[in-house]
């Protein structure tokens, strides 16, 4: 961390505060006071933020108010804050004064939260207070619930509402939600959207159908475009909970395709969605030439696995795009068999042009994600190798490692780096036995960390079989829980056979419900055949599941995609553990250079 000179006084801070850079996770002044604050709660530094609250501009008292919200660690109060916090009810700023009033219900305790929400008339504070309220804290909270849904301030009587929504139908609530919806749009500042706050609800309260026809409704051309926005993003929510969603709402996406006030969030909507993505497949094909929406549109049709992506995509390539999921499209066509031929000109165009001091990673993913149809790369590989300056070129040895046995051509070159990522790739490109023999005979006995030794079991597990010290290795590389067990796991099956299948029976099934292994997990279980009946039942209640797994990955649309894909992969056509089901590996296994 690097902390400003004490000669600068509080200048740091006031100009951290100003430019709002103290609020970024990593800013070298946030560290700087969160270092001091955790030393001293009610010490120096903390003062110095209660003043800048109290006395800085409009920005800097905002800003200072927030950064203290972010160093809270609740539950336990902070009485000194708190204090400063209702101070701060009277400012002139409307902005101030909502953030001092979230600072109140994460500093005080929810008595004290409950009074200053019931001696307060100013909306602003209040509506914040009610946004942040730990009603589950408050005592007799439903009985406050139900005398504010007669509030004078729409967005209280919506957010009260919301809150006493249950599993039976109410028409009179419902109405009344609605009629605040609009009012509440632009009071409501935390935890989403008035829309996606109502859905949250109705999905809580299981209220399936109710939800798709609120959402019909709302984006009918009737209404405003703030409504319509709404209602597009109750349909989202609805896809992020329920399997049957995208096909529901999915042609009302389309027809707001053609609304201009809501298409671009139509559009995102049906991109965060691979089920979507497909049933609209022809609307983002005609999209993918829009010059403002063209490249959600090509990302969301190439996720989808369609090949009228691809010319769409490497344009997107050469450009440099910063498309956060780019790299994930080009997975995906090369999963469907797309011709690898555009995409592995454009890269290697861009290795051509690229500085050698540095590697150009979008390009390697790509490669990497067509495996030996990138061959025709492995010149421009060849001379990443030869001209690297400073950094191993750990990318291309990757990218090499994957192409496999056709890049032979970059062997010497290889051997030239004592490095696990060269030797990782030459084992890979050479299938050479031997070598694989000589490195796990240099490691010791009792592995803890997977990498290449595990790779290499992996890989000898299924060319050969395992000498007994190998197995050991394997054997104690499964013991280590996480990524290195579920990944020693079919190689466990593959060496030691039904013995075995007690065990990955008893240590598996856990992971499933980790979007980072399942898939792999899944594998072996088809791998396992007859002997993986007694997991059969929870596939079942996952297939037939009508809500969503709840895989965390703190991003609710990664969350819903990793659905889709592993429900796929389980009813997917192939030969299964039963006949309906597959047993393809993780789609798209994300390519990483082995460390050095």
């Amino acid at each position: 961390m690097s902390i400003p000179a004490p000669a600068d006084g509080w200048r740091w801070l006031e100009a951290g505060l100003r430019t709002g850079d103290v609020l970024t996770p990593g800013d070298d002044a946030r560290e700087h006071v969160a270092y001091f604050v955790r030393a001293d709660r009610d010490g120096p530094t903390t003062h110095r933020l209660l003043r800048f609250a109290a006395e800085g501009g409009a920005r800097i008292r905002r800003v200072a108010l927030e950064l203290l919200d972010q160093l809270c660690l609740p539950p336990s109060g902070w009485p000194l804050v708190a204090d400063a916090a209702e101070r701060a009810f009277g400012d002139v700023d409307p902005s101030v004064r909502s953030a001092a009033a979230r600072l109140l219900v994460n500093t005080a305790e929810p008595g004290r939260v409950m009074a200053a929400f019931n001696d307060s008339a100013d909306p602003i504070v209040r509506t914040a207070l009610m946004e942040m309220m730990p009603w589950q804290r408050i005592r007799r909270h439903r009985a406050i619930l139900e005398r504010l849904r007669t509030d004078p301030v729409a967005a209280i009587r919506f957010l009260a509402n919301i809150a006493l929504l249950g599993r039976d139908e109410s028409p009179v609530r419902d109405a009344a939600i609605r009629a605040d919806l609009e009012a509440s749009i632009d009071a409501l500042e935390m935890r989403g959207s008035a829309g996606q706050r109502w859905a949250w609800a109705l999905a809580g309260a299981d209220r399936e159908k109710d939800l798709y026809h609120l959402a019909e409704r709302l984006t009918d051309r009737a209404e405003s475009e703030s409504v319509r926005l709404e209602g597009v993003r109750m349909a989202a929510v609805a896809m992020g909970e329920w399997r049957a969603a995208p096909a529901r709402v999915t042609p009302m996406l389309i027809r707001l395709l053609h609304d201009d006030g809501v298409r671009t969030a139509a559009l995102h909507t049906l991109a965060a969605s691979l089920t979507a993505s497909r049933l609209a497949a022809d609307e983002l094909a005609a999209m993918a030439d829009d010059p403002r929406l063209g490249a959600t549109a090509a990302i969301a049709l190439g996720c989808a696995g369609d090949h009228r992506a691809m010319p769409h995509l490497v344009r997107l390539l050469l450009a440099d795009s910063d498309q956060p999921r780019l790299t994930e499209a080009f997975r995906a066509l090369a999963r469907a068999g797309t011709d690898p031929e555009a995409p592995v000109i454009a890269a290697r165009r861009i290795l051509a042009s690229h500085p050698h001091h540095s590697e150009p990673e979008r390009a390697m993913r790509v490669l990497a994600a067509f495996g030996p149809r990138a061959a025709a790369a492995v010149p421009e590989l060849i001379v990443r190798l030869q001209q690297a300056v400073n950094d191993t070129p750990d990318w291309a040895m990757c990218v090499l490692g994957r192409i496999g046995p056709a890049a032979t051509a970059a062997i010497p070159y290889l051997r030239e780096y004592p490095t696990q990522a060269a030797r990782h790739a030459l084992v890979e490109i050479t299938l050479d036995r031997a070598s694989a023999d000589r490195y796990l005979a240099n490691c010791p006995e009792r592995l803890r960390h997977g990498g290449l030794a595990m790779d290499l079991l992996n890989g000898l597990a299924g060319n050969g079989g395992l000498t007994p010290r190998q197995h050991r290795q394997l054997r104690s590389l499964f013991e280590t829980s996480g990524s290195t067990q579920v990944g020693t796991a079919a190689a466990l099956w593959l060496h030691e056979g039904p013995a075995a299948a007690e065990e990955l029976l008893e240590v598996l099934p856990e992971y499933l419900s980790d979007h980072r292994h399942a898939f792999t997990a899944l594998k072996v279980f088809t791998a396992m055949g007859p002997h993986a009946g007694p997991v059969l039942d929870r596939l079942d209640r996952f297939v037939a599941a009508r809500r969503r797994a709840r895989f965390t990955t703190g991003d609710r649309e990664v969350a819903m995609r990793a659905d889709e894909a592993l429900l796929a992969e389980m009813v997917r056509p192939g030969p299964p553990c039963r006949s309906r089901r597959s047993g393809a590996g993780r789609p798209g296994r994300e390519p990483r250079p082995a460390p050095r």
